[in-house]
């Protein structure tokens, strides 16, 4: 049987077609490279969530297993549910919440979008559940290294028994943390030079400390390298014969013992009134001492990095010289004339020298009526005092803070200081 040549020229194009299309690899499409980023959030920031439930919406679909583990909520909230509609994530609160509570919901970058890009960043929304909490800390960065002050600060807020709180990344010389709850918290702070996402001891600055934010706090960070080198006595002078400075290699944050003998076969015992102590210098206020050679010892003295030398003396000779010099002082908070946002403002005196208690007169009157309020010492028996009064004042009232004081050789202030100033106070809590 014969073919039509055409025919079998039609069959002969149609295999090669089948043959290059099987020879040809699919190309799948353009990768998908935009990473997801939330668009909005509903109710609004810092809205009270009693009794509401809360809206994420995404700007893209996300890859939902990814939600568990992405999203940190603080206080915890243990009953929840989590359903989808698209790109819009609900988040059904199945639990009483804590009563005048703020809730922080943080959003970490491990969350994934449907084509494996993760969040553009990560980012914390406050909620309330009644009144919303203003409490706020704020200062300045300070740097070891002046190299450090123009790269980015990894911050974490934690509370006092350590949990985390919120993250955040801080840019510039100031921060400021709001919307803080009325308990006390722990700032942790430092620099991630090699980019880890974790802090290394050995190359990176690092800063914690514990603040109790009361209405507003102050705290600068100051970002510092680990060292460990031991702290160690340096000089020792004496001013007068009741008072003695005592400088150290390095700011130090504490001792657990000073003492001061005369360096004679009786090793006399100086009596220590009392101490002030202020980065790497020490003022010691002692009962008389004599033209005699004596011993300081240290025992434990610790520096700002915990590093600790166990032990620690130096001798110096005494003097008869006696001071003449009546005390002064050299800085106080409130400023006279300005305004404070408390009903129990503290007020910062700062002396020229070591004052004691019983040599101090204070008083704190409402100018208007003259009614006097009374006084607590909140710090005493050195050069820094604080006082605060034991009752709430009246808002919009004016105040006068008088002290008049004298230092441990009878000398007298020149003049009593006078600080006026006035309670201001906003927002007025009614719980």
């Amino acid at each position: 049987m014969k073919f039509p040549i055409k025919l079998i020229f039609a069959i002969l194009i149609f295999s090669g077609l089948i043959s290059c299309g099987h020879k040809k690899n699919p190309t799948g499409g353009k990768k998908d490279t935009i990473q997801p980023e939330i668009v909005s959030v509903i109710p609004d920031e810092y809205s009270d969530i009693t009794d509401s439930d809360i809206e994420i919406i995404f700007s893209k679909p996300i890859e939902r297993n990814t939600i568990l583990s992405g999203i940190y909520i603080y206080p915890p909230i243990i009953k929840k549910k989590f359903s989808w509609d698209g790109n819009i994530l609900t988040i059904k609160i199945l639990e009483e919440l804590e009563k005048h509570t703020n809730y922080y919901f943080n959003f970490s970058e491990k969350i994934k979008g449907e084509h494996g890009n993760f969040l553009n960043t990560s980012s914390s929304y406050i909620f309330a559940s009644g009144k919303l909490n203003s409490n706020r800390i704020s200062g300045n960065f300070l740097f070891e290294e002046a190299e450090d002050n123009h790269k980015p600060i990894q911050m974490t807020i934690l509370t006092a028994d350590s949990t985390e709180v919120f993250s955040q990344e801080a840019f510039g010389k100031t921060y400021k943390i709001e919307d803080l709850n009325d308990v006390g918290h722990i700032i942790r702070a430092y620099i991630d030079k090699n980019e880890n996402f974790k802090y290394d001891n050995e190359s990176e600055p690092y800063f914690q400390k514990s603040i109790d934010p009361v209405n507003s706090a102050t705290m600068d960070i100051y970002l510092a390298y680990a060292d460990t080198i031991k702290p160690q006595l340096k000089s020792t002078s004496v001013i007068f014969n009741n008072s003695i400075n005592v400088t150290f290699s390095e700011p130090i944050n504490s001792f657990s013992q000073v003492s001061i003998r005369t360096a004679d076969s009786l090793e006399t015992k100086v009596f220590i009134k009392a101490y002030y102590l202020i980065n790497d210098e020490l003022t010691l206020l002692t009962s008389d001492l004599d033209t005699l050679v004596y011993k300081i010892n240290f025992i434990n003295i610790e520096d700002l990095k915990k590093n600790m030398t166990s032990e620690g003396s130096l001798l110096f000779d005494g003097t008869t010289l006696q001071d003449t010099i009546p005390p002064e002082v050299i800085s106080s908070n409130p400023r006279t004339g300005s305004s404070v946002n408390s009903f129990l403002p503290k007020i910062s005196v700062i002396f020229s020298e070591i004052i004691m208690e019983d040599c101090i007169e204070t008083k704190l009157s409402e100018v208007e009526t003259g009614k006097v309020e009374d006084l607590k010492v909140i710090s005493k028996n050195s050069k820094h005092y604080i006082f605060s009064s034991l009752h709430r004042l009246n808002n919009y009232s004016s105040y006068k803070f008088t002290i008049q004081a004298k230092d441990n050789s009878e000398n007298i202030m020149t003049k009593p200081l006078e600080i006026i100033f006035l309670p201001i106070v906003r927002k007025v809590n009614k719980d």
